[in-house]
């Protein structure tokens, strides 16, 4: 990456500054924390502030801290301070959470929460993590890598959430909500610049359109990427990416008891497509990290737009919602694979996805000991998807894709019965059917007369699952501040199809069979020291019934062998632990730690039969993306000047372990580690922070995709390495 000699220069002073600032505050954690009020200025506080959650459904949002699951949140204040700029920056500030992007095509998301994810960019392979974006869950993993504004909140749900949210929530939960106006004038605007040229500009005005009883936001947001990756043969930088969204937003209150509102989102990214490289031709000395040599750029258009409607009655002394929910995307992408100049492997394809939802639920008080809520959900999607492989510069034309209707259907009861005031027991159910038709190309050599316009023969094929997911639970509240909760609860993952049917004759395109999660947690949530200090802790264990594996491998027909199978039981154990202090008025530190282990109980028969036919191990002993430890520490540091406001300064510190990225075991992440810090102004009142900031500063290579090609150890879709900014913050 090229950088400034301006630019060269603050990073060598905020590295110093930062080393010293993580001495003093190791020295700091010696001292006995004090009982005095918090800071009401600065940022030091943030991580302690309460947070509301919306992740059990209830009538009204209820503290994090209240809730007996395991859920990290982050609310505008934390968004804001650590300059997130799409959802998957939070990655490495949870324990046991990856989020990363993934695959051929840029802005496909591959969450792993507690070792279960997928390691694909098929659109018709569903998530082990859900994203819901206000209420509505997002149907394709396609289009999910959002870039944030005016965010309310981000909830992190680890473990299986299927009782409240359906399936294909085994890992957990990823639940976005926009800022809501509320009827005042309300004005803030942000611009930032980075080092490689980066600009964004974003902007949200609200107010009221008749007092007290309708009000309005706009939202709009640029952001210009002009790419981050050097590509030497032919001067320019990979990695351009364009960003436009627009956001409207109307609050109507006609009376006390009634709200209703409406948000509209439009977005398009417009730019190169995925940068690829080679890590041999790096390991060898040929090429530079965060370089590439690829001959042909591709390119990236991927549109979207969500309607949202949720409307809240107070009905029967309680709470009557309905969010209705629409969502399409368009994704056109093209990819040069392969990442070096020689045209092996070019993957050109189009995504086209629209859905649509609603979930109506009652919750309330049906006793003074008995809360309740129940609901009734449907979501429908249909999701159409071509892919062309020029596979040693068009000498051999591949055609994959197909055309997916998926419906689901579900109810669910869940209650929280108070055996006094310390003892709560939890008790639901939920039940789900879901059907699927799918029309998919028949393979390589399947009938295509014509591979460029995809004139082809198309296999007819039908799943059909139902499932009941059952939780029961206990909440001890042993004082007003802490809470030991136990319980447990199953979720499930459709069955599905598999749109790159290379090799139908070795593993069939589907369906293949739903895939079920046991899961056991004991938690631990307590503040202490006055409220100036946190932890949490939890102890988990999944028990995975016929997993579902997106196996990646080389081949010498189509390059890369991509399918899905049910490849056998899995147990997962794992143990989390969150930490935040406020040492003193204006000085906090943070800290988290993961660890768990993955192994097969299992291993499906028909394995064995694949790995003959194909001549290679696909399921390996060891689960992929299931980093076996991870840690984060940091901390903010205010220094109030009287009139001139306050300073604050702030750092982290992630790790996250080596591990394997493929299904086979073959090739590995290496270690992660990031190193995060800013320097930030507030003005007195508020009204402007500035901030100096530095991201990755360790400059750590990360990618989303392992794989072999022609002999080469190929890596991609590139993430970007360190970045340093400034940006601007106004408000009134």
């Amino acid at each position: 990456m090229k950088n400034s000699s301006y630019f060269s220069k603050l990073k060598q002073i905020a590295t110093s500054v930062t080393g010293m600032l993580v001495a003093v505050s190791m020295l700091c954690v010696a001292f006995v924390l004090p009982t005095t009020a918090m800071a009401q200025e600065g940022s030091a506080g943030a991580l302690l502030e309460e947070i509301v959650t919306t992740a059990r459904k209830r009538s009204n949002a209820e503290a994090v801290q209240d809730v007996p699951i395991a859920v990290t949140a982050f609310g505008a204040a934390q968004i804001e301070a650590l300059f997130v700029q799409k959802i998957d920056d939070l990655g490495y500030l949870m324990p046991n959470v990856q989020m990363e992007q993934i695959g051929t095509f840029p802005g496909v998301q591959s969450f792993s929460i507690r070792g279960q994810g997928i390691n694909s960019s098929i659109p018709s392979v569903d998530p082990t993590v859900g994203v819901f974006v206000d209420g509505v869950y997002l149907g394709t993993t396609f289009g999910v890598v959002l870039d944030t504004f005016d965010i309310e909140s981000v909830e992190v749900l680890r473990g299986p959430q299927g009782l409240l949210f359906g399936r294909n929530v085994t890992g957990g939960a990823v639940l976005v909500r926009n800022a809501r106006p509320n009827g005042e004038f309300g004005f803030r605007a942000k611009v930032r610049a980075t080092d490689y040229d980066e600009v964004v500009a974003a902007v949200a005005i609200e107010g009221s359109l008749v007092e007290d009883k309708l009000a309005a936001k706009l939202v709009l947001y640029q952001s210009d990427n002009p790419g981050y990756f050097p590509n030497p043969t032919n001067g320019t930088d990979v990695g351009e990416l364009d960003t436009t969204l627009i956001r409207p937003t109307f609050v109507w209150t006609p009376n006390d008891t009634t709200d209703v509102t409406l948000i509209w989102e439009n977005g398009n990214s417009e730019g190169d497509g995925a940068a690829w490289t080679s890590v041999s031709l790096q390991q060898a000395g040929a090429l530079p990290e965060f370089t590439t040599v690829l001959n042909d750029i591709g390119f990236t258009d991927i549109e979207w737009n969500q309607v949202t409607l949720e409307a809240n009655f107070e009905v029967a002394g309680g709470t009557l919602t309905n969010i209705l929910g629409y969502r399409e995307v368009e994704a056109d992408s093209a990819t040069d694979v392969d990442g070096i100049q020689v045209p092996i492997f070019f993957v050109p394809g189009d995504v086209s996805q629209d859905q649509i939802s609603n979930e109506l639920r009652w919750s309330g008080s049906l006793s003074d000991s008995w809360e309740t809520t129940v609901g009734l959900y449907f979501f429908e999607q249909d999701i159409s998807y071509r892919e062309g492989r020029f596979i040693q510069g068009g000498a051999l034309l591949v055609a994959l894709g197909g055309d997916m209707n998926a419906k689901n259907f579900g109810v669910f009861w869940n209650n929280d019965f108070f055996i006094n005031d310390s003892w709560t027991l939890t008790a639901g159910i939920r039940y789900t059917d879901e059907e699927k038709t799918a029309q998919i190309i028949s393979g390589v050599g399947g009938g295509c007369s014509d591979v460029i316009n995809f004139n082809c023969t198309f296999d007819n094929l039908k799943g059909d699952w139902s499932n009941i997911t059952p939780k029961i639970g206990v909440q001890w509240n042993f004082n007003d501040d802490s809470q030991l909760y136990g319980f447990w609860t199953k979720g499930f993952r459709s069955g599905g199809f598999n749109f790159r049917n290379a090799k139908p004759n070795i593993i069939p395109p589907g369906p293949t069979t739903e895939e079920e999660n046991n899961t056991f947690e004991i938690g631990l949530k307590t503040d202490f020291a006055n409220g100036r200090a946190r932890l949490n802790l939890a102890v988990f264990q999944n028990q995975i019934d016929d997993i579902q594996r997106e196996i990646n491998v080389g081949d010498p027909d189509v390059v890369v062998l991509q399918a899905t199978l049910n490849a056998g039981d899995v147990t997962i154990n794992g143990f989390e632990a969150e930490f935040i202090a406020l040492l003193t008025d204006n000085f906090s530190i943070n800290a988290s730690y993961g660890w768990q282990e993955g192994d097969y109980d299992r291993i499906d028969p028909q394995v064995a039969g694949i790995e003959a036919a194909l001549g290679i191990t696909v399921i390996g002993g060891e689960l992929p993306r299931l980093a076996p430890t991870n840690y984060s520490l940091g901390f903010s540091w205010d220094i109030p000047t009287g009139r001139m406001g306050v300073f604050n300064v702030a750092s982290s510190y992630s790790w996250r372990e080596e591990h394997f990225y493929d299904d086979s075991n073959l090739n590995k992440f290496e270690d992660q580690k990031r190193f995060n810090a800013s320097i930030n102004w507030l003005s007195p009142g508020d009204s402007w922070q500035v901030s100096l900031y530095g991201k990755n500063m360790n400059d750590q290579p990360n990618y989303g995709n392992l794989t072999s090609i022609a002999g080469l150890y190929i890596a991609g879709p590139m993430q970007i390495g360190s970045v340093y900014g400034l940006e601007v913050n106004f408000r009134m």
